[in-house]
Formats: C-alpha cells, sequence, structure tokens
C-alpha cells in the first residue's frame, strides 16, 4: 500500500468524527485534540476516559447505536470500535459517500493512516511505516525527539516574527535562504533556544547588517564516495543542501539527491559511460561557467573522490576564471571503498609495500614506456579504473614484464552497492575463468598479493542475482550522435 504524505486542515465547521467509546477511541480523540482539531464522539457506550475528554475539549458526545446516517456532514471518520464488522461496515459506508476513513489496527481498510507525531508548535514531524509497524514508527519517534529540542517551537515563532523583516531585506531568495540557516545553525538559535531573547535580537540584526543581499556564487567540488548512500561525509551532505544546481555524474546513488538535496534545486545529470557521454568535458564547464555567472552555488557532485580520474582542476579553473570562490569536498574513492567491502587492505606488511590508482588508456595500452614502468611494482597493489575491457591485455603485460602467473587479481563489480559483487582469480586464469562475463560498470581491478585476504577477511555476501545499481543514461538522441561524430 501507497500512502502520500500530506497534512491536511480542519476547522470547527468540520470536526472529525470518531466512532467506538473505549481507551482506543479515546487515543485518538486525545491524538487530534493535541494537534488543534475538533472531533465529535458517536457510540452506544461511552467509556470514563473517552467521557472525561469530551468534557475537558468541548466535544460533542452522542451516546446512539452507529446508524450510517450519523456520517451525514463530514469528511473524515475514525472508525475505532473493538467490533471487526461494525468497523467493516463504518468503512463501506464512508467509501460509498467519499468520506476519508481510517480503522484502526485494520491498514487495508484505511483511507489514511495516523503518524506517530513530533511536535514543536507549528513544527510538526509525522513518522510512518504505512501500517506495517507502529512500534517501530515509535522508536524512530523517539529518537528524533531526542534531537529536537523541546524549545524548538521557540525559535519556529521567531522566525515566523522575522519572515516579513528578511523578506523585505533580501529581495533574492538565495542570499534569504542562506542567511535562513545561519539562523538555525548558529549562535542565534542558541540563544532563541535558551529563552534570551534580547541577545537573540542583537545577534540577529548585527548579522543581517553584514550579510550580502545579493546572491554569492560558490562552486563546491564534492566526493559522494563510491556508491553506498551513507559512504558520504557530513560536509558534503550540508553542501548539497545549499546548492542551487548539482551537476551529478551516473555513479550517484539516487538517494543522495532524494534526501539531501533541496526539492528545488536544479539537478542536472552529466553523466558519461565508455560509449556515450551524455555531456563533454567542456559542456560541463559551460554549465559550471553559466551558473556561476548568474550567482548560483553550484555542486559538482562525482562519484567517489573529486580528486581521482574527475577532471578537478579543469572546472576549479573556471572558478578562479570568473572569480568565484571554491572548495574541494573529498569522498572516499572507489579503490579505498572496494577494498574495504572486499575485506581486503590496500597497503600491508608482507603484503604490499605501496598502491598505485591508475587506468588503462587506449593510448597507452600499447606504448612499452607504460608497462616497463610497472616492472618493479610486483610488491605494491595496483588498481585499475575504468579498465575491465582491457583485463586480457593487462594481464598478459603483467605477466611478460615479471608479474608470476599465481598472482591474485579481482574485480569489484558495482562495488560498496547492494550489489556488490567480487570475481577473484590470477593472472593466469582470469580469462579462463571469467572470459564470458561482461561485467557491470562501475567495475574495478585490483592486482596484488592483498587480494588473497579476501578469501578469509571477506564479509560483503554477493547478491543472488546480478543487478545493476545505478540508473542507466538516457539514449542518445540523434543530435547527439552528429556531436559526437563531430568531435
Amino acid at each position: 500500500m501507497a500512502y502520500i504524505p500530506l497534512f491536511l486542515r480542519t476547522s470547527a465547521d468540520f470536526p472529525v468524527l470518531v466512532i467506538g467509546g473505549g481507551a482506543i477511541a479515546a487515543a485518538k480523540i486525545e491524538a487530534l485534540a493535541g494537534v488543534g482539531t475538533k472531533a465529535d464522539l458517536l457510540s452506544d457506550t461511552i467509556g470514563k476516559a473517552a467521557r472525561s475528554l469530551c468534557d475537558t475539549h468541548g466535544f460533542k458526545a452522542t451516546q446512539a447505536p452507529y446508524q450510517e446516517e450519523f456520517l451525514e456532514g463530514y469528511r473524515i471518520v475514525v472508525a475505532a470500535t473493538n467490533d471487526n464488522a461494525l468497523n467493516e461496515r463504518i468503512a463501506a459506508d464512508c467509501r460509498a459517500r467519499g468520506i476519508m476513513v481510517n480503522v484502526v489496527d485494520n491498514p487495508p481498510l484505511c483511507d489514511f493512516i495516523f503518524p506517530a507525531l513530533i511536535r514543536r508548535g507549528p513544527l510538526q514531524i509525522a513518522i510512518s511505516t504505512s501500517g506495517i509497524s507502529p512500534v517501530l514508527a515509535r522508536l524512530i519517534k523517539h529518537t528524533i525527539e531526542q534531537a529536537v529540542p523541546a524549545q524548538f517551537e521557540n525559535l519556529i515563532r521567531f522566525m515566523d516574527e522575522k519572515k516579513s523583516v528578511l523578506r523585505k531585506f533580501f529581495t533574492n531568495i538565495q542570499p534569504r535562504r542562506l542567511f535562513y540557516e545561519q539562523i538555525i545553525r548558529g549562535p542565534i538559535a542558541e540563544e532563541v533556544l535558551e529563552g534570551n531573547a534580547r541577545n537573540a535580537e542583537d545577534l540577529f540584526n548585527s548579522a543581517l547588517e553584514q550579510f550580502p543581499k545579493n546572491k554569492q556564487p560558490a562552486l563546491y567540488l564534492v566526493g559522494a564516495g563510491p556508491g553506498h548512500p551513507e559512504l558520504i561525509t557530513l560536509k558534503a551532505i550540508r553542501l548539497l543542501s545549499q546548492a542551487d544546481v548539482i551537476l551529478h555524474d551516473r555513479l550517484i546513488s539516487p538517494v543522495l539527491l532524494e534526501q539531501y538535496a533541496r526539492k528545488d534545486a536544479h539537478k542536472i545529470p552529466v553523466g558519461k559511460t565508455r560509449d556515450h557521454h551524455l555531456k563533454k568535458q567542456e559542456d560541463i564547464g559551460d554549465l559550471i561557467e553559466k551558473h556561476l555567472l548568474k550567482g548560483d552555488i553550484v555542486v559538482r557532485l562525482k562519484g567517489g573522490d573529486p580528486g581521482v580520474f574527475a577532471h578537478g582542476a579543469e572546472e576549479i579553473e573556471i572558478a578562479r576564471r570568473v572569480g568565484a570562490p571554491y572548495q574541494i569536498v573529498p569522498g572516499i574513492s572507489a579503490a579505498n571503498g572496494c577494498a574495504a567491502y572486499s575485506g581486503i587492505p590496500l597497503t600491508e606488511r608482507d603484503g604490499a609495500k605501496g598502491v598505485r590508482f591508475m587506468t588503462l588508456y587506449t593510448k597507452t595500452l600499447h606504448q612499452a614506456d607504460f608497462w616497463e614502468g610497472l616492472r618493479y611494482a610486483q610488491n605494491e597493489t595496483l588498481v585499475f579504473y575504468m579498465s575491465t575491457p582491457h583485463y586480457v591485455l593487462l594481464c598478459e603485460k603483467l605477466h611478460e614484464i615479471g608479474f608470476r602467473p599465481d598472482t591474485p587479481v579481482m574485480v569489484v563489480e558495482q562495488g560498496t552497492t547492494p550489489e556488490h559483487r567480487d570475481y577473484v582469480s590470477t593472472l593466469s586464469q582470469f580469462d579462463v575463468d571469467y572470459g564470458e562475463h561482461a561485467f557491470i560498470s562501475p567495475s574495478l581491478i585490483i592486482v596484488g598479493d592483498v587480494v588473497r585476504w579476501r578469501e578469509t577477511n571477506g564479509w560483503k555476501e554477493a547478491p543472488e542475482d546480478v543487478k545493476s545499481y545505478f540508473s542507466k543514461l538516457p539514449e542518445p538522441t540523434e543530435q547527439d550522435k552528429k556531436e559526437q561524430e563531430n568531435a
């Protein structure tokens, strides 16, 4: 069952009808009263708790057996009797009349459900498991209760008072939004939460005088980590929430944009695969420059670390040229993430004295100097990005320059994601073992004795079915094909 998370407005003219007079009905009356909603009660027997709540809040209580006619004039009904057959009848009658109905503890009969609710004055946080586990929802509620101070209502009221002032002061939305964030995250909020109204007012006025009124551009090169949405830094999350524009790679967990980016941020996919570039690097550069000149905060969201095979220097040069501030926010690289999830170290005493991050560019595949440079790397770990199409040549060349035939080789497919899978063999056997396999992008090749630890230390279970975790790029249009041919 799917539910739309909505907050419904009620009024004294349209109360909610609660049918039932026992403890469950009393709990629903109390919950409705707690959010300022008027409720009417109907039951053939009304318990002491329900009667007391109605008296306290001035709610109408009618003691009579249920009849369909009692639904007349109501928009929302809660069936809270201890008679399942009666609850089913109420639900059917409501649907026939187009009335939204909630049947307590019976999700299949519900048009809506009551979430676990955290309330701080006008701030309401609703938590739902779609009726599957109210206990889990309640536990999550308790966790959030501890993170949101009881005095948070003071801050909501303070911000409401300042809304008109800030709208007049800031004609642009971006600086207004950033100033709001400064209030919430800084000392102004602390003073408000502690009830120090004069101090908060002084800090507010001082901050407002110093804050720029116009849009302020910035470029942030942000590493999203190797795939698992939890492998992203706190700073990356904070900057994502500030971005006006997000240029994101294909190898980004969709969870990151869904959870941390603003809904109104302009999200532009600029992903690349081996055979299809949605945007060429010069196109990406043009987009960065265009939005910086408009005063936008631009996040260039990259899979892994933004300093590893990611054109970072080119993009920073654009920010320098237009005079926009910039930052590089490191991320967990694919090499580090894949190795960790495979249970192996990249360096280890008696295992590897160093590690090299490389990729097999087409122009270097047959350059003798490139391979000769690896002749003395037999005691190191070699990590090859974007190179699985050339694994046969890689194994042959490493064997030719002196690597042992039994040197371990591992391809990690979609590392750290739920689809993480390892393919382990040796230089001499890898093509025999996996020659018929088409590796799913992204895949990483790790060569070296450290791979041996995977057998004893591997901890990530491989999924039963082989699936792609990251979304595919849109198919190229005819215009895209023409541009690629002319490039």
